[in-house]
């Protein structure tokens, strides 16, 4: 790796895609909501951004420098962008918090589910990082 490229490349369009993902998902959930009485599972809608956006990160890197991210880097972009999906999700709970009951029990477990999000958008963001990066090295399939 050059001296002068980040140790930890995409982390704006990881953040960008992540938020776009975050706002799909949130409309889409309000619409089913609003036609159909029912709307998506809050692990699903906490889960898929990361997925979707390391995916994505992934094939990016892939094409740029042609080649998968070798373990010891993967898992740190995976750390990293698991710390910009906190900040995103940081965002959100105040509106989490203030829709329900202010009391220390609820904003104790708001922070637990935050936590286990976070851990597992790491291990998520270092699965699909790498297998958006193989798609990206192999190319298409003819």
């Amino acid at each position: 790796m050059p001296l002068d490229s980040p140790r930890t490349p995409y982390l704006g369009r990881y953040l960008a895609v992540s938020a776009a993902v975050m706002v799909g998902i949130g409309a889409v959930n309000i619409s089913l909501r609003i036609f159909t009485g029912y709307s998506l599972p809050s692990g699903a809608a906490s889960i898929i951004p990361p997925m979707i956006a390391a995916l994505h990160v992934g094939q990016v890197w892939g094409r740029d420098r042609g080649s998968v991210p070798d373990n010891r880097t993967a898992w740190r972009w995976a750390g990293v962008a698991g710390l910009v999906y906190l900040a995103l999700q940081m965002l959100i709970v105040p509106v989490v918090i203030a829709r329900a009951n202010h009391t220390p029990e609820i904003i104790a477990l708001v922070a637990v589910i935050i936590a286990g999000v976070t851990l597992a958008a790491i291990v998520i963001n270092r699965l699909f990082l790498t297998m958006g990066a193989k798609g990206a090295v192999a190319g298409p399939r003819t």
